[in-house]
């Protein structure tokens, strides 16, 4: 792996000496920034991250062991070398309570400070080392023991005695509560026409991947597949119907991601792990016999007044709008046609006001929630805007306030994905899902997903899987390493999964694709 190196020195000569003294390439080091002061230097950390940092302590503003104060808030890791014209005690004190990892007296000795920088790159890769370890060992652990979870909780399903007589293990070792209300879901896949059996294999997977991230991930379920290889949802209830709201985003999230329609066969509610072959059955016997009499049917009565009518239709509208925070070309076609049905069902002005006023209401706070901010009071202020206002003009207001909460967003979303790419490129080993990266960046996985699929043109999770098969490329053609050893390399702990995403994108297998490179 390579590093990144900051020289901060207000006197350019010693930067500009050090970065061109160096040989860096030979150190493991590719990117050398420079900066003339502390400010500088803490831009350029943030946007580019170097792992070493070499710094003076005498600069104007800002001192360089103030610097690393800095630093030290928020990122324990990285490696610091002071330099300092001052041979006094006080300075190094201050730099060892800091952290700091090596401290130099100018004038600099070349081969001491190259020395210097070599130990902090031999000491990053150790952590390196050290962390993919300890990665491998909790990867093969987390899967052995959800393997494990997903053997008791099949048995459990189909009421068999080994389920019943492993209960109390199972629920000591998962931590989880007996008395736990819980219902299954059995997630039904669109199906998908001529679709051969390995790229099945490879969406249904795909599939229980993003729900082991938004339903095991989140602790607000178990995520597993039964005899007939369904994927079974056993989600956690509360009382406030918070599991069919969850259900609703992760198939947004399926739809965003694989451009498939899911929906979820529930069954009935049950209170234990005990009786939850109850409500899996409920669930089996629902999708066997499907007919009219499990959908609702929605009548409509014409001689209802035409506000009641449109209630349904606005409920429609202002749900499609709430879903659709991360993609606001999107959001505004829906309130565009919202307008046009405003004056086809001929709306009092009245009417008028206090839908909108509803409609621009749920998508503020829609927005404010799933951005984990807080924004001005603007709803006062549109409510004063609309009071007497008439049907057109009414509209025209909430498109106003909607382009006002929108207008500051379009930077902030470009810096947000960039954000998430560099962590997922850097961190292809770990478990990614788009749940886990939406909590790291304080955002909901719904307002992630759409809003990545908007500016990348990918979904997040194709996005994952693309950058791992690169990556796993170039381990295959450059290592003599294990097809299965490089899968857990690059964040794969199913080693089925990993050939199946592989030769999706490739066309071959992991161990035909090295065959090809070494011929060529």
């Amino acid at each position: 792996m390579k590093y990144k190196i900051l020289i901060v020195d207000d006197e350019k000569m010693i930067r500009m000496g050090i970065k061109n003294a160096m040989p860096w390439e030979s150190m493991n080091i590719d990117e050398v920034y420079t900066a003339a002061s502390a400010m500088e230097a803490a831009v350029i950390i943030r946007e580019h991250q170097p792992q070493i940092m070499i710094t003076d302590i005498s600069m104007t503003e800002m001192s360089g062991l103030d610097l690393v104060g800095q630093i030290r808030q928020e990122d324990e890791k990285m490696r610091i070398i002071v330099l300092t014209g001052y041979d006094r005690f006080e300075y190094a004190r201050q730099a060892l309570q800091l952290r700091v990892h090596d401290f130099l007296l100018k004038p600099i000795d070349e081969k001491e400070l190259k020395k210097s920088i070599l130990e902090q790159v031999e000491q990053l890769e150790a952590d390196r080392k050290v962390r993919e370890e300890s990665l491998s060992l909790n990867r093969a652990q987390g899967f052995k023991q959800q393997l494990e979870l997903e053997q008791f909780m099949h048995a459990l399903i189909l009421g068999k005695a080994e389920g019943r007589e492993r209960l109390g293990e199972f629920l000591e070792t998962f931590k989880f509560d007996r008395e736990q209300d819980m219902r299954i879901g059995l997630l039904i896949p669109e199906a998908h026409g001529e679709e051969d059996a390995e790229s099945s294999s490879f969406r249904l997977l795909t599939i229980r991947q993003i729900c082991l991230g938004m339903v095991d991930g989140q602790k607000k379920g178990i995520t597993f597949s039964d005899e007939k290889r369904r994927i079974v949802l056993c989600l956690f209830c509360d009382g406030e119907k918070k599991e069919e709201e969850l259900a609703r985003q992760l198939m947004d999230i399926l739809s965003d991601e694989l451009d498939a329609k899911p929906r979820i066969i529930w069954g009935s509610i049950r209170n234990g792990f005990e009786n939850l072959s109850v409500s899996y059955n409920d669930a089996v016997f629902a999708l066997e016999h499907e007919r009219e009499a499990f959908e609702q049917v929605y009548t409509m009565d014409l001689n209802r007044k035409k506000e009641d009518i449109f209630q349904e239709v606005f409920q429609e509208f202002r749900s499609a709008m709430v879903r659709s925070i991360g993609d606001k070309e999107k959001l505004f076609h829906i309130f565009d046609r919202f307008g046009m049905a405003v004056e086809s069902y001929n709306l009092s002005a009245q009417y008028t006001r206090s839908s909108c006023f509803e409609l621009a209401s749920s998508v503020y706070f829609a927005y404010y929630t799933d951005t984990g901010g807080s924004g001005p009071d603007q709803l006062s202020a549109l409510m004063k805007a609309l009071s007497g206002a008439e049907r057109e003009r009414a509209v025209k207001v909430t498109a106003m306030f909607l382009e006002q909460l929108f207008a500051g967003e379009e930077g902030e979303v470009h810096e947000l994905v960039k954000k998430v790419k560099r962590r997922i490129h850097e961190n292809l080993a770990d478990d990614l899902t788009v749940a886990s990266l939406a909590g790291e960046f304080y955002v909901t996985p719904n307002y992630l997903s759409r809003l990545f699929k908007r500016v990348t043109g990918e979904g997040c999770n194709e996005y994952i899987v693309r950058k791992r098969i690169e990556q796993a490329k170039s381990l295959l053609a450059a290592t003599t390493l294990k097809a299965g050893e490089i899968a857990g390399m690059v964040g794969y702990h199913d080693m089925n999964y990993f050939s199946l995403a592989f030769k999706k994108h490739t066309g071959v297998s992991p161990i035909k694709y090295r065959e090809q490179v070494q011929k060529r």
